[in-house]
């Protein structure tokens, strides 16, 4: 039974200071000056002509095809993105819609 205790003992000692570390790191993450962007949407178009919104910012354009079209680094909305493409006529032949 002493052996048990101890080794409990041990298991809380060596464990205590990572679940300390846990901790802390928690209330830096959350903190009041913390903000994250995140972007979401890029407005492309294609190889034919055809421009839409894709929720993953494509591969290069050797790559994929897709030409991005506006910010280079994507779009926080998919309202801003659809806007870009309809202010951005001359790329567009056509419009591939979401579903």
């Amino acid at each position: 039974m002493k052996q048990y205790a101890i080794a409990s003992l041990l298991v809380i000692g060596l464990t205590a200071p990572a679940v300390a570390a846990m901790a802390g790191q928690d209330s830096r993450d959350t903190a009041s000056n913390f903000s994250y962007v995140a972007k979401d949407h890029w407005a492309v178009d294609d190889t034919v002509g055809n421009c839409a919104v894709v929720d993953s910012q494509p591969s290069p354009k050797g790559i994929s095809g897709l030409t991005i079209l506006g910010n280079k680094n994507g779009y926080s909305s998919l309202s801003a993105a659809e806007k870009e493409i309809k202010s951005d006529h001359g790329a567009c032949k056509g419009m591939v819609e979401r579903t």
